[in-house]
């Protein structure tokens, strides 16, 4: 199970690649800024998880919730791997 200060760095790793996107890509393409677009708004719902976590415990973290947290895990580990091979 997932504790508020794992989320925490989840969210904080998406705002990682959200900054070297910008960094890297001063004009992204259209699929570039949508996908932005969506990290942005994923960053946003772990915000408020934190929120509720914070309010009512860990105990708002189901199943779903954790398998989402485990999916971006994997993408964060896929966005840093490629960052630090090139």
């Amino acid at each position: 199970m997932y504790n508020y200060n794992q989320v925490e760095a989840i969210k904080t790793n998406l705002e990682w690649i959200v900054n070297q996107a910008a960094l890297n890509h001063p004009s992204p393409s259209r699929p570039d800024q949508k996908a932005l677009f969506d990290l942005l708004e994923l960053i946003q719902s772990y915000e408020i998880l934190l929120d509720l976590i914070h309010e009512f415990g860990t105990d708002v973290i189901d199943m779903h919730i954790a398998e989402g947290l485990a999916v971006t895990e994997k993408l964060i580990a896929k966005v840093k791997n490629s960052a630090n091979a090139m």
